[in-house]
């Protein structure tokens, strides 16, 4: 049916009712619509808002471990050993005064720290410092030491202090002092702890400082509120009963993060038991109240990288607040929907040659921009089913598109990776053929040796084999390679990976024991995989000696393999440099290296990959958590040679 008549038939057939239906389903549809978008800005919003939290508390803990480290505190580095031995340093009270003056200074310029202590190994606060003024030391303690706070032992909090890592920076809350112990008020933020350890072996002492709040304040309240939004930030600490669902911030109750904590105010109290049991299932999303008419929106937040404790965010947003613009339009719509119908059933006619007219000449528009004409001349066309071929155009148009930007995207990548190929190709062809001519004469000569030696020279013997058997590897190195710039498919055998991993490292071993570097396997599985033994331990003994290279004295290199769905892993860390991420997209270029001149042709990697291709699987490189590199062979652990 065509346009223009069907346009006719509805109007002409159409009522008051149907009209109004229409309008109620159309406003009905928008609300919905906003409201989707409204969900969408809000759940950004809350995003947003967690950035903002998590930027401020990385600013503050980045600060905490530059304090820690800095000149100052290793200043004071003896007065802290000597009171973990019991003892008062002779120059301790000179030592106090510099620290607490550094610290003084430290708070003026680095707003948000409410509190910083420096406490010894037993924690006691050898020094206090709060909002940039020093706190004297008054008090005395169980030792023979001068404190700046009263003791409050906690036997189970300094227990777990001693458990923590050196120059690692954990959050927990302190202890109340004696004065804070009795109003029983806490503050919002958990303090950061750094165990301070300038040999990175023994914690002498511990730095802790306590963020007030003021800034997360600021954050929250610089944040625009659309559509009359309150925002609620409550902390979710099932192992505190006092702390878990308290109120941080509330825009609706005037409760700030800088305030003292009131345990009689939880969020179960604003969203009701039954919503407050529900939220502990699912912890982020929305839902609506209907008693309130209220619609929340809730995310989880961790602030803390050693607690299992999250704030949960809460945005509550009035109903009546986003249906008011709703009901205003239903009302003027069913006003004037009597005085639109009659008008449209004179307009009908006019209407559906104007709309039909633009519609077919917008899809013949589509298809031929889709077909690459870039020049258009108007011309009114006239059709059955219009809007279907205006679809259809549209579909049209898209579906070239995607299909042009694939093949141009998998032409791209195909060219870069045979100009790589082609490259390795060439350069191994040259290389296997100028090599392979003196070490069959290195060969030839061994046999020669070796039947001149006098028969009881057994030591010399070994020495002949031990020549002979590395220019042989070096042959089926050379033959790799050159396999390998022809195409040549691998020689697929089954191996135990275990003999395998043993055997390669140990034609490693004697060239880390020049650099006093340690070969260090770990756990692997004991199973059977498939592939090129010798092509393989190419790429292996290439990683080790990579690694190697990249080493220092006295570090270790871990070797470690696993099996996770039907792939098997094999991994060489070191403890290097790591690699810079200017070079990551070079690493796999031939001849590209790091290396200095004459220690390597920066071929070992673009070889490696291409082996790892044969066997179905890929060569990885990434900096890891020791500063060096980890090395991953990933291959299945069943080829189908078929493929290859």
């Amino acid at each position: 049916m065509r346009l223009k008549s069907s346009i006719f038939l509805w109007v002409s057939l159409a009522t008051i009712l149907p009209l109004t239906a229409l309008i109620l389903g159309i406003t009905a549809y928008s609300e919905q619509v906003y409201l989707k978008n409204i969900d969408s800005d809000i759940y950004i919003n809350m995003e947003n808002i967690a950035k903002e939290l998590d930027f401020r508390l990385t600013y503050e803990r980045e600060v905490m471990l530059s304090l820690a480290n800095s000149p100052a505190m290793k200043q004071f580095a003896p007065i802290l050993q000597t009171a973990a031995d019991g003892d008062l340093h002779i120059n301790y009270f000179e030592e106090v005064d510099k620290l607490n003056t550094f610290l003084a200074g430290f708070q003026h310029s680095v707003p948000g720290l409410d509190t910083v202590r420096v406490l010894d190994i037993d924690g006691h606060a050898l020094i206090k410092v709060r909002f940039g003024k020093l706190i004297p030391a008054f008090f005395e303690g169980i030792v023979d030491l001068p404190l700046a706070e009263e003791e409050l032992v906690d036997a189970g909090f300094l227990s777990w202090m001693w458990q923590l890592k050196a120059n690692e920076l954990v959050y927990g809350n302190l202890p109340l002092s004696k004065r804070d112990y009795i109003s029983g008020k806490e503050l919002s933020i958990m303090n950061s702890i750094v165990p301070v350890s300038f040999d990175d072996n023994k914690v002498i002492g511990f730095l802790t400082a306590r963020a007030l709040g003021d800034q997360f304040d600021h954050i929250l309240e610089s944040l625009p509120r659309t559509n009359n939004i309150k925002l609620t930030v409550a902390e979710y600490n099932p192992d505190s009963a006092q702390r878990h669902g308290i109120i941080l911030y509330s825009d609706e109750l005037q409760i700030k993060f800088s305030q003292p904590l009131n345990p009689d105010i939880k969020l179960n109290k604003i969203l009701g038991d039954e919503n407050w049991k529900n939220f502990q299932t699912q912890r982020f999303g929305s839902y609506v109240n209907n008693v309130k008419n209220q619609r929340y929106y809730f995310q989880e937040f961790y602030p803390y990288n050693n607690q299992l404790v999250s704030w949960i965010m809460v945005l509550e947003l009035d109903n009546d607040d986003i249906a008011a613009p709703f009901q205003r339009i239903r009302i003027g719509l069913l006003a004037v929907a009597v005085l639109v119908l009659a008008i449209s059933l004179m307009l009908a006619n006019l209407g559906a040659k104007n709309i039909a007219e633009p519609i077919t000449l917008f899809a013949d528009l589509l298809k031929r921009y889709a077909d690459g004409e870039s020049k258009f001349s108007k011309k009114a066309a006239k059709g059955a089913d219009e809007l279907k071929q205006l679809d259809q155009s549209f579909h049209y148009l898209v579906d070239s598109l995607e299909q042009t930007e694939k093949e141009r995207d998998s032409a791209q990548q195909m060219m870069l990776q045979n100009a790589k190929l082609a490259s390795i190709g060439q350069m191994a062809a040259g290389i296997g053929h100028e090599l392979n001519n003196p070490l069959t004469n290195i060969l030839s000569y061994t046999t020669l040796i070796e039947r001149d030696l006098p028969q009881d020279n057994s030591e010399l013997k070994e020495d002949i084999k031990g020549l002979r058997n590395e220019a042989q590897r070096a042959v089926r190195i050379i033959k790799g390679i050159l396999n390998f710039a022809r195409q040549v498919p691998p020689e697929y055998v089954d191996f135990d990976l275990h003999v395998w991993l043993k055997d390669t490292i140990l034609l490693a071993h004697s060239h880390a024991q020049k650099f006093n570097i340690t070969l260090k396997l770990d756990e692997h599985p004991d199973l059977s995989i498939r592939g090129d033994r010798n092509q393989l331990q190419q790429v292996f003994i290439n990683l080790l000696m990579n690694a190697i290279h990249a080493s220092k004295a006295n570090d270790e290199i871990i070797i470690s393999a696993y099996a996770e769905d039907s792939k098997v892993y094999i991994t060489v860390s070191d403890q290097g440099t790591g690699i810079d991420p200017a070079n990551k997209d070079k690493l796999f270029d031939p001849f590209f290296t790091t290396k200095n001149i004459g220690e390597g042709s920066g071929l070992g990697l673009s070889i490696s990959i291409g082996i790892m291709q044969y066997h179905n699987g890929n060569l990885k490189l990434n900096n890891n958590e020791r500063g060096g590199v980890n090395a991953i062979m990933e291959m299945p652990l069943t080829l189908n040679t078929n493929q290859n």
